[in-house]
């Protein structure tokens, strides 16, 4: 396999892993970030150094945009002397170095697409850039994607599967010669209970209600709209960030700044053998989506059947994929709008219920889950 990150807490990829060691294979993980090696659950982890020029800023920072999509092939050359039987990439960025791997071993080349990644490259422009910068940057993010299209139709035909998280995804990226394989971010079985850590570490009384914000926040899950819900949530009640986000420092001075430090709290990641008895101690799980583009509206996240799995309701947005599975299952409301009353109401009316209407809920949602 490789991949961008550093394999501390990639859930989908963790738990492809480790279906494919239950399976009988073996399974090596070339990872960027910090040398090192480690194994965990039969998965031999392998982080391979990333170049300095990847990290470039300034001016320099071109360099590492224009190489956009063969910018991770020292990833692809760390593991080419392991002659691996099947070259395992995940997401739009590993396209090229995996395919180009997969064909100088003879190897089959499988693809997983964990968000349209096409659709992602707009992301590269931060939405506080503006003036000529924005002009610039929203030029080479046409070019990026226009190249990566051209990969795409090239390589997808070429795989011996390519796999993505939903079917409005699978739709776009059949569009590119693909036949994909609908894998949902589905997380394995977990009776661990309520763990008091989640208020413990917040710094929250017991009897505190959680609106939760599980894992990594991009400004497509409108983090500084759940900080700003906050000043709309009845008393006894408080906003937690739990997970990794470069925007943690943003929305924590934010938070400071409108006098809601007391009732938005932010806390590391959590190991993922441990996650569900955190989740499972939060009332409600939050889940908005700003639609920037077709991932966001089509895809199905992580945290959105981890919160299913604990058996609490759920608040996401209209018009996604996301609110048409909440729909399905009953699992919790539907904004009509990102503004943060509408956040905080909506998560009030879904976590003010009595104790046998909440239990009766959650067991429901959690027997969908099994």
């Amino acid at each position: 396999m490789l991949l961008g990150n550093a394999f501390t807490h990639d859930a989908r990829v963790e738990r492809e892993a480790r279906t494919l060691v239950a399976l009988g294979h073996e399974v090596c993980t070339a990872a960027g970030g910090l040398p090192g090696c480690e194994v965990r659950e039969g998965v031999r982890i392998v982080r391979v150094p990333v170049p300095a020029w990847l990290g470039w800023t300034g001016p320099g920072r071109i360099v590492p945009l224009l190489r956009w999509f063969s910018r991770h092939e020292f990833l692809a050359r760390a593991a080419e002397p392991w002659g691996p039987e099947v070259v395992h990439g995940h997401d739009l960025e590993m396209l090229l170095p995996a395919g180009r791997l997969a064909a100088r071993l003879g190897a089959p080349h499988v693809h997983d697409d964990h968000e349209v990644g096409l659709e992602k490259l707009g992301a590269l422009t931060p939405e506080w850039v503006g003036g000529p910068r924005r002009a610039a940057l929203s030029l080479l993010t046409a070019r990026l994607r226009s190249r990566g299209g051209r990969l795409q139709r090239r390589w997808f035909p070429r795989a011996a599967a390519v796999i993505t998280v939903s079917e409005g995804c699978a739709a776009v990226l059949a569009g590119f010669g693909a036949r994909p394989v609908v894998l949902r971010n589905l997380p394995a079985w977990s009776d661990l209970p309520p763990d008091p850590r989640l208020r413990g570490r917040a710094g929250l009384p017991e009897g505190t209600r959680i609106a939760l914000c599980q894992g990594s926040m991009t400004a497509a899950t409108a983090p500084e709209e759940c900080v700003l819900a906050a000043r709309h949530l009845p008393a006894g009640w408080a906003v937690v960030f739990l997970g990794a986000t470069w925007m943690r420092s943003r929305l924590e001075e934010r938070a400071r700044r409108e006098g809601l430090a007391d009732r938005v709290k932010f806390l590391d990641p959590v190991p993922p053998a441990e996650l569900p008895g955190f989740t499972r101690a939060a009332d409600v799980g939050l889940t908005p989506v700003r639609v920037l583009n077709d991932s966001e509206r089509l895809g199905l996240s992580n945290k959105l059947f981890e919160y299913l799995h604990a058996g609490i309701p759920i608040v996401t947005s209209g018009g996604t994929a996301q609110a048409d599975f909440v729909r399905e299952v009953d699992g919790g409301a539907i904004l009509g709008s990102l503004e943060p009353a509408e956040i905080a109401a909506a998560a009030a009316a879904l976590g003010d219920v009595p104790p046998g209407d909440r239990r009766r809920r959650s067991e429901r949602l959690r027997a969908l889950a099994r």
